[in-house]
C-alpha cells in the first residue's frame, strides 16, 4: 500500500510540475514533460546516493580546512520507488514525445 502511495505521489508530482510550466508558458504538456521527467530522475538519483562528487568535494574542503583525513565513502545508490516511478515516465514521455513529433524526423 505504501508503495502504491509513492507512486502516485511521485506521477501527481511530475504531472502537477508539467502543468505548472506548461501553463506558466503556454506550450503543450508533451514539450517539457520528457525534461520534467528527466530532471527529476537525475534530481532523485543524485539525492539517493552516497560517496559521489560532491561527497568526495566535501570530504576535501572538510581536510583541507581542519587538515583531519576524511576517509572516502565507496559510491553506492540505493533506487527507491520514486527513482524508479519517474525513469518509467521519463522513457513513456520521450515514447510520446518521439511518436507526436514523428513527421519531424
Amino acid at each position: 500500500m505504501k508503495t502504491l502511495l509513492n507512486i502516485i505521489i511521485t506521477i501527481l508530482v511530475l504531472v502537477g510540475l508539467c502543468y505548472g510550466i506548461t501553463y506558466l508558458t503556454h506550450t503543450k504538456f508533451i514539450d517539457y514533460s520528457f525534461v520534467i521527467g528527466m530532471a527529476a530522475t537525475i534530481i532523485i538519483w543524485f539525492s539517493t546516493s552516497k560517496g559521489g562528487l560532491t561527497s568526495r568535494n566535501t570530504d576535501m574542503i572538510i581536510q583541507g580546512t581542519t587538515g583531519i583525513k576524511m576517509e572516502g565513502q565507496k559510491f553506492e545508490f540505493s533506487p527507491n520507488i520514486a527513482f524508479f516511478t519517474s525513469l518509467a515516465y521519463t522513457i513513456l514521455t520521450f515514447a510520446a514525445m518521439l511518436y507526436h513529433y514523428r513527421s519531424y524526423l
